[in-house]
């Protein structure tokens, strides 16, 4: 369903420098050098405070306009939390005014149209009014979803520019439009530093409090054989999988290296199945994924891993929480790790996840999502926050 926002005038809280007729700019991406060596720290100038993190995600289908936002952000001051993920890209595309990517077509129900506000400006002035951080949510690797390829726009979509950007599958084949995304290969340099440049383009013209990185990740073991990769991969001498994992990282890397904000990732609940239950994905291993990697290497701030499965009454059973916040927190090095929580739980299930949570030492929460709870979220004040 698409829905449209009303063409509203909002003042933009930007950083000096940008207007709102920057987003017909040409695409430009070498002016960041964000595709750096992953052994670099790449710590952020302003850190994150050292306060619990009492953090929810408003995703994109949360909001159709102003007001909207207006009313999540004062719906979530309210509840206790102090930090919001606000998704600002879903497919290479953009809710705010973008150097490199055309504005979202949910938007005005056309992919570039120029809604007339601008929804981060509001987000950040509307979070930073209550007290809250702000922190501009981006998913990286999918380009497209829909059956349909994107529509001619101003700037042009990269699914449309860049079609030998896309996953490949072992036989070299394009990974094929459908009903949820198609996703764009980490082991091709140019997609790497288009999300650095993103990434910049954000945190240089919009005062965010950080980057927040979901789907960083492969979409799956069979992929991505395009020639940019294979050719790369075979000069060199690590493994197929461990090669992967590398170009994962040199994503979180880049970003890392290109803002001074802090970087943080949502992360596949389980990094790898060590206790043998069956039927699970595992982000190291099914998405070349390393996030334990991503802190132990310094390569972002905090990982934010999805453990959207409740307390098990017996400790260890399949898919416990606490036993999986436990393992990503033993991992996180001298970053911080916030369990990520909520999806499918009911609200007493949400409650007791974060207090395990901080049981196990995790710095904090972060709540999947807005629209899930929102009709419980002013309880979470008086019950845990």
């Amino acid at each position: 369903m698409i829905l449209l926002l009303a063409c509203i005038s909002e003042e933009p809280l930007v950083k000096e420098g940008r207007t709102g007729s920057d987003s017909a700019d040409s695409d430009t991406d070498s002016d960041t050098d964000a595709d750096s060596d992953t052994d670099s720290d790449a710590d952020a100038d302003i850190p994150l405070p050292e306060s619990e993190m009492r953090g929810i995600w408003v995703t994109r289908w949360s909001w159709s306009d102003a007001d909207d936002i207006r009313a999540i952000f004062q719906d979530c001051a309210d509840a206790g939390f102090n930090t919001i993920f606000f998704q600002v890209r879903g497919n290479f595309d953009a809710y705010y005014v973008s150097q490199h990517e055309p504005w979202a077509s949910r938007l005005t129900g056309s992919l570039g149209g120029d809604p007339g506000w601008d929804p981060l400006a509001v987000a950040v002035e509307e979070g930073h009014t209550r007290g809250l951080a702000v922190h501009a949510y981006i998913n990286t690797f999918p380009m497209w979803s829909g059956e349909s390829p994107p529509a001619d726009s101003q700037p042009a979509h990269a699914y449309n520019e860049h079609p030998d950007w896309l996953v490949c599958d072992e036989s070299g084949t394009p990974m094929a439009l459908n009903s949820s995304y198609v996703m764009a290969s980490p082991g091709i340099p140019a997609v790497r530093e288009r999300i650095a440049a993103v990434a910049k383009d954000i945190a240089d013209h919009y005062d965010v409090d950080g980057i927040h990185l979901d789907y960083i990740r492969y979409p799956g073991s069979q992929y991505s054989h395009d020639a940019v990769s294979e050719a790369t991969f075979g000069q060199q001498s690590l493994s197929w999988a461990d090669w992967q994992r590398e170009q994962v990282k040199e994503t979180v890397a880049g970003v890392s290296n290109a803002v001074r904000v802090p970087v943080t990732a949502a992360v596949w609940g389980i990094y790898e199945n060590r206790w043998g239950w069956s039927g699970v994905s595992q982000g190291n291993i099914d998405y070349y994924q390393d996030s334990h990697a991503f802190t132990q290497e310094g390569l972002l701030d905090a990982n934010i891993p999805m453990i959207y499965w409740p307390v098990t009454d017996t400790p260890g059973d399949r898919l416990d929480f606490r036993t999986l916040v436990a393992d990503h927190v033993a991992a996180k090095g001298s970053k911080k790790l916030f369990a990520g929580t909520g999806n499918t739980m009911t609200y007493d299930e949400l409650v007791e996840t974060i207090r395990v949570s901080r049981e196990e030492g995790a710095d904090g929460v972060v709540v999947f999502d807005y629209s899930v709870y929102k009709e419980d979220l002013y309880r979470l004040k008086a019950d845990v926050f």
